[in-house]
């Protein structure tokens, strides 16, 4: 055999190799599935979650206001007892001790404060800020299709016979594994199924806005609730109230909507106790939000970017402010209002043609200032008192 065909030869088999071990190497970064029936929901939370997926970390009290959210969403490593769970959204619940607070959910509405999870910098940093625990507790999981919803229920029936029915929805369900310490919920009528680890939950009670307040037997509902909200300050316990004044254009202690920088805000008298965030768009590295955060007294101020590849402060203007508990703040108002007046009162410092919403107001818990600059929202609580607001520049940047 000459040189040249020996070379051939040898090029070939290098060539099959090469591609054999290419093979092999692909076969490697297959990806690990993960089946969430199985889970003792102890688990850390880096086992379960992986950063190749597109994650959300926060709060969300639309759902679940009480613990802290890793969010998931078209994923492919998730499946249910053999049930693909392919590009659906499922949650995992981490226990927050900071979030057992009704300072998240006094105001009324829905609190979405979800942020990415890019690593285990962005994990650790999130844990850190909400006090949580680096494991998880329970999962949610999204049933999109009515065929789905009945094949998830014959793998739980089969596994632990028939639910109780939930007798705050049309079909849910719900099982109480006393011997597991877990909890099945099943409740198709919202596209959810949730499991948790009951260990350090009630053991009586329990409680979410897809399930309602479910009694195990003995609910002590006052307590229950009182639990949940175990951390909450009264507001007459709080020390060193920031000081508010909002004028006769609802500008706030001497800044102005829509005008005053970031430079401003730092330079005034209310910056104390702010923490600055910032959303970075991954691909560019630009700025996408400014806020700077008093969590403990909920007042919350939003900037513009007006230049995002920039992070120079004369250029973040002030486009927003947060008071959402009055009551946490010393607040006063240049036209006259006062703090947690009545909706009555609210009415007879403006004309009629000056609220927006005058029409159903009465069934709403907000009345809106009509403004040409500005959007102004004047929220209540359940004893119909004026307990928050929100002041929104209509200005573009």
């Amino acid at each position: 055999m000459n040189q040249k065909h020996i070379t051939s030869h040898l090029i070939k088999f290098i060539s099959i190799c090469s591609l054999a071990f290419f093979v092999s190497c692909k076969k490697e970064v297959k990806v690990v599935k993960v089946d969430l029936s199985k889970l003792q929901l102890n688990e850390k939370i880096e086992k379960v979650i992986s950063y190749n997926d597109s994650l959300s970390i926060g709060v969300e009290t639309v759902e679940y206001p009480f613990c802290l959210l890793i969010e998931v969403d078209n994923s492919v490593k998730y499946n249910f007892d053999g049930i693909e769970l392919k590009n659906q959204n499922i949650v995992f619940q981490i226990n927050s001790e900071l979030l057992k607070t009704d300072s998240i959910t006094r105001s009324g509405g829905g609190h979405i404060d979800l942020k990415p999870l890019r690593n285990g910098t962005d994990l650790k940093k999130t844990l850190k800020k909400f006090k949580a625990e680096d494991f998880i507790y329970g999962i949610r999981i999204e049933m999109d299709t009515t065929e789905q919803k009945k094949e998830i229920l014959k793998k739980i029936e089969l596994k632990y016979g028939k639910g109780t029915k939930n007798p705050n929805t049309d079909n849910g369900l719900y099982w109480n594994l006393k011997k597991q310490n877990k909890y099945i919920f099943y409740a198709p009528d919202y596209n959810r199924l949730i499991i948790l680890n009951n260990t350090n939950l009630s053991k009586t009670c329990y409680w979410d806005v897809v399930n309602g307040l479910i009694d195990f037997g003995g609910c002590d509902k006052e307590n229950y609730f009182k639990d949940l909200l175990v951390n909450t300050t009264k507001p007459e316990d709080i020390k060193n109230k920031p000081k508010i004044k909002i004028d006769k254009n609802w500008n706030i202690n001497g800044l102005t909507i829509g005008q005053s920088n970031e430079n401003d805000f730092k330079k005034s008298a209310i910056n104390k106790n702010f923490e600055r965030e910032t959303v970075i768009e991954g691909s560019t590295g630009d700025i996408k939000e400014l806020t700077y955060n008093n969590e403990y007294n909920n007042c919350y101020f939003f900037f513009n970017i007006t230049k995002k590849n920039s992070d120079n402060p004369k250029f973040n203007i002030l486009n927003a402010y947060s008071i959402s508990d009055i009551e946490r703040v010393e607040i006063s108002f240049e036209n006259g209002l006062l703090p947690l007046c009545s909706r009555a009162q609210v009415l007879q410092k403006f004309n009629k043609d000056e609220i927006e919403n005058y029409n159903d107001y009465t069934y709403s818990n907000n009345i809106k200032i009509k403004n040409d600059l500005l959007d102004i929202g004047l929220y209540f609580n359940d004893k119909d008192q004026l307990s928050s607001l929100y002041i929104l520049s209509k200005k573009k940047p």
